[in-house]
């Protein structure tokens, strides 16, 4: 990867989360607006140190949850417990929607959806429960950076069968939701594939789904090589339809990530596989291994801790607009292609 920084985060307590970047909104520091420019344990933004985590983290606003508890810092306020006051332990988030200025809605294992409300001194948000009787079973969903919304359906366990279905707006999706008999409000699309779904994710303008198997789909906008894969070749799928990115095939691949124009895959074996662009387009900070890729093609990126080493086993990938980090399994965190001041912490 070009231009890259590295920080060595040693092993953080299970409870500790690290931040580093843009805190315009206070979104990383409670009280302060300055860049934050070290990686460094963020002890201010949690209520409790049980079991907190993140569950969204924008342009303006970060998303904690701890238990059935949900809240937030930075731009938008919220703060909600979810199934009301009695502990949940067993509650997971299995899906979560934001924008710029910050969650909109998410999904439980259990299917169940929430989202925000806004209260009427504006100045507070909540979660509302939306899930009814008569509530669709949903398994996954993502809302892409053009507003569109791309979902699965629940499958029966012994199920093979992988049914996606598209909303232009998020509006549209919530009425389908509510009630899905009305014919106003049917899908825009509805797609099939053979497999089970295990991850779907979406960039600025297309979708990235991963299945159980450890194949990988997209589609969407094609500009910027972002589907990582062929469109106009004999047998491939259209642009707005689902097709398999080719460059992976016989890769086992256990993680997806998206962001901007760009994707990212992990296979089992630690590899770290990139497609699309870095950045809008004309952004003079690009990746070279992007660059140099052809339309269709996916990039291996092989990161190193010397010249005269192997390439580092991977385990964690995100993108953002115009930027990647990686997390490595000797605690390495790489990221880039900007060059950033972050440094070295031990949590």
């Amino acid at each position: 990867m070009e231009n890259r920084q590295t920080a060595n985060v040693g092993t953080p307590k299970p409870t500790s989360i690290l931040c580093a970047g843009l805190n315009a909104h206070s979104q990383l520091q409670a009280g302060a607006q300055a860049d934050v420019r070290k990686f460094a344990p963020s002890k201010d933004l949690l209520p409790t140190q049980e079991g907190a985590d993140v569950l969204f983290a924008g342009w303006s606003t970060t998303v904690f949850s701890s238990g059935n508890k949900i809240w937030t810092q930075g731009f938008q306020t919220l703060s909600s417990t979810l199934g009301g006051n009695a502990a949940h332990e067993n509650l997971q988030i299995r899906s979560v929607i934001g924008d710029h200025d910050g969650l909109l809605a998410l999904l439980s294992t259990s299917g169940d959806l929430y989202t925000v409300s806004s209260a009427s001194d504006a100045q507070s948000s909540t979660l509302q429960l939306m899930t009814t009787e008569a509530s669709p079973s949903i398994a996954l969903i993502a809302l892409s950076g053009t507003g569109r919304i791309a979902l699965t359906f629940k499958q029966a366990p012994n199920g093979n069968l992988c049914h996606i279905a598209e909303f232009n707006t998020l509006d549209r999706f919530l009425a389908w939701y509510r009630d899905p008999s009305d014919s106003d409000c049917y899908p825009d699309k509805h797609h099939m594939l053979p497999g089970r779904p295990a991850q779907l994710l979406a960039n600025t303008a297309s979708f990235v789904l991963l299945l159980e198997s450890g194949d990988v789909h997209t589609w969407g906008d094609p500009r910027h090589q972002s589907l990582g894969r062929a469109i106009n070749g004999e047998g491939s799928k259209k642009a707005d339809e689902p097709g398999s990115v080719e460059a992976l095939g016989g890769l086992k691949i256990t993680k997806i990530a998206a962001g901007g124009w760009m994707s990212a895959a992990i296979s089992e074996d630690g590899a770290l596989y990139l497609w699309g662009a870095a950045g809008a387009p004309g952004h003079d900070r690009s990746i070279k291994c992007l660059r140099e890729a052809g339309a269709g093609e996916v990039a291996l990126v092989e990161l190193l801790a010397s010249a005269h080493d192997e390439p580092l086993d991977v385990i964690g990938v995100a993108i953002g607009d115009a930027h990647v980090a990686v997390a490595t399994t000797d605690g390495r965190l790489f990221t880039g292609p900007r060059r950033v001041a972050y440094q070295t912490c031990s949590a």
